[in-house]
């Protein structure tokens, strides 16, 4: 059995399990790691101490690149760690070449939660430096090989944690200050719009300073300074997705072909996504609409889609949506599953995730558009 917080690992179709969390990383990672232990091994370490051969710098320049991507993991295991607390699930931990992120099943649903788990990140990483400042001050002096991999561990971790909070999104201070703008306008499109609009001023700032500092004050800093422009924009440009979205809340509602057999309908589910199948509500649309009955997914058997009859019960506040009645959806309301049916006018008209549905109705003020052709 794999441990908490992993004190097991194993693989699995590429990926590396971590409880039940999912472990990725982009395939160009181990070059990366590879150019930074040349770094340490051949320009760092040599300046800072004496080793008796070049093998010896190479093993504790690769070890403290390791170190680096396991400093990343730790951030990111901040995150996770207060999202589970917060009842969020997580999807996986994903490593790219300069950072990480920890993926959510679904987006926080108030500006309480996007603050604990956007700052949880940046204190795992400052915890993680100050232990390391522990570690090289109080118990390592110079004569000690660990102490200078401890002092650069306390750095790196430190620079990660600042880094992380510089205010543009999706970085941690971009989440924080869209978290700040929620929280006083109550609304969350509106919160990320704002963000937007900061972050590309931050951005252009950083441009406008590296410029400066490039072209007339030639400062020992300004190629670094520049470097880091570009990347901050790089960001900021990545994230404005996220920032963008705001659908209809009718958008969210997937229409499901074969909606009078509910064995078809799960089985077009299973085709795009059958792990989605045990988080799902079902109607049992062989009985009329009149008469609502479900069945919860874990009860169908997936290799043949056979649905027990002793299985199916009558539906209760929590299985099902009917956007004609506020009280199916509204913040009273605890969803018995992650995917749900949804009805308007007494018809089912398909499936969609409980949370993200009602989180859009409420920032839209519960307000319904017009709802596609079923026919």
């Amino acid at each position: 059995m794999v441990s908490r917080l992993s004190l097991m690992i194993g693989f699995k179709n590429r990926f590396v399990i971590i409880e039940k969390w999912r472990l990725s990383m982009d395939p160009l990672l181990p070059v990366v790691l590879i150019l930074m232990a040349w770094a340490l091994s051949e320009r760092y370490y040599p300046e800072v101490m004496f080793l008796d051969s070049r093998l010896e710098y190479w093993l504790l320049g690769g070890f403290t690149a390791l170190f680096i991507t396991v400093s990343i993991i730790v951030h990111e295991i901040g995150h996770s760690l207060m999202a589970r607390r917060l009842n969020i699930p997580i999807e996986r931990i994903h490593l790219y070449l300069f950072g990480g992120m920890a993926e959510l099943q679904h987006r926080p649903h108030s500006a309480r939660q996007e603050f604990w788990i956007a700052i949880a990140g940046p204190v795992a990483s400052l915890l993680l430096a100050w232990l390391s400042w522990i570690m090289y001050t109080h118990f390592l002096t110079p004569v000690h090989l660990p102490y200078y991999f401890f002092r650069f561990l306390a750095l790196i971790n430190l620079m990660i944690g600042a880094f992380n909070l510089l205010p543009i999104f999706p970085l941690d201070g971009g989440r924080l200050m869209r978290a700040f703008i929620w929280a006083v306008h109550g609304n969350y499109i509106r919160a990320s719009a704002i963000t937007k609009q900061i972050g590309s001023l931050f951005v252009g700032l950083l441009l406008i300073v590296a410029v400066v500092d490039y072209l007339y004050i030639e400062s020992d800093y300004a190629m670094i300074g520049g470097i880091l422009a570009l990347y901050m924009m790089y960001t900021y440009y990545s994230g404005r997705y996220e920032l963008n979205y705001a659908p209809n809340p009718e958008d969210l509602i997937h229409v499901i072909p074969h909606s009078s057999d509910t064995r078809k309908m799960v089985q077009s589910i299973a085709e795009k996504r059958k792990k989605v199948i045990r988080r799902c509500i079902f109607p049992i649309l062989e009985n009329g609409e009149d008469d609502l009955q479900v069945i919860h997914g874990r009860h169908i058997i997936s290799e043949e889609f056979f649905i027990d009859p002793a299985t199916i019960r009558p539906a209760q506040k929590g299985d099902f949506i009917n956007l004609d009645e506020p009280d199916t959806w509204d913040k009273s309301v605890s969803f018995n599953a992650e995917w749900i049916p949804v009805y308007k006018e007494n018809t089912f008209v398909g499936m969609c995730d409980a949370r993200e549905l009602r989180f859009w109705m409420e920032q839209n003020d519960g307000i319904i558009g017009t709802w596609p052709d079923l026919n």
